[in-house]
């Protein structure tokens, strides 16, 4: 594994190294966007046949993961990171959790699952455009994907271009891609799914929500 490669989980072992004693603030169980983020997986899964067969990519210490498998789907998360891995096998054991590096083909074959989620994963990868595809091969025909990155649009990105260049643009920050609705709807096409709808929300930051959103939504599936 490259150095650069080795860094990037060292600093995600890190992160999640909290995550067993449930003082891990970069869990999702932590963050405002959440609730949103869950009632949109819940439409993603209505009307599926069950049990539903579902993956997260990119689980970290597994809550979405472990949501999945409370709503009675047969669920499974992958991470880069060993130590969420564990805390995330720890703390939900009725899903299966596994390292996997995404910049390597998924362990599963062809058709393997029937809804797919991946909330703010996107952003850290160089080959975004790979996983997707990777997401697209181990969907079944029919089966569905619901996504998340950090929003950025007009009022939020003359913003940052006023006062958080430097901060936003950071070159040690773990994000490396910042998307539009346009462009992460233009590059989920690209990887042959087809997008059902691209939203956004807020993370429950009250009249900043009218304003500026947080996270992009975006729903897709495989013909």
């Amino acid at each position: 594994m490259a150095e650069s490669h080795l860094t990037e989980r060292a600093e995600y072992d890190a992160r999640w190294a909290g995550a067993q004693s449930g003082q891990c603030g970069y869990s999702a169980e932590n963050i405002g966007y959440t609730p949103n983020f869950l009632r949109f997986m819940d439409a993603g899964l209505a009307g599926l046949p069950t049990p539903v067969r579902a993956l997260e990519v990119g689980c970290g210490d597994g809550f979405f993961t472990g949501q999945l498998a409370q709503r009675g789907c047969d669920a499974t998360g992958i991470d880069l990171s060993p130590v969420g891995v564990e805390a995330a096998q720890k703390r939900f054991p009725h899903a299966r959790f596994q390292v996997h590096d995404l910049t390597q083909p998924m362990p599963f074959p062809d058709g393997s699952f029937d809804f797919i989620g991946c909330s703010e994963v996107l952003e850290h990868l160089f080959s975004p455009l790979a996983v997707l595809e990777e997401m697209r091969r181990v969907l079944r025909p029919g089966g569905r994907a619901r996504l998340t990155v950090p929003y950025h649009g007009l009022i939020k990105n003359l913003g940052i271009a006023l006062f958080a260049f430097e901060r936003h643009y950071d070159p040690t920050y773990p994000h490396i891609r910042f998307f539009t609705r346009k462009s992460l709807a233009d590059l989920v096409r690209r990887a042959g799914l087809t997008v059902e709808s691209v939203g956004a929300c807020g993370s429950n930051l009250g009249m900043r929500d009218l304003l500026v959103k947080t996270n992009i939504l975006l729903a897709a599936r495989r013909d």
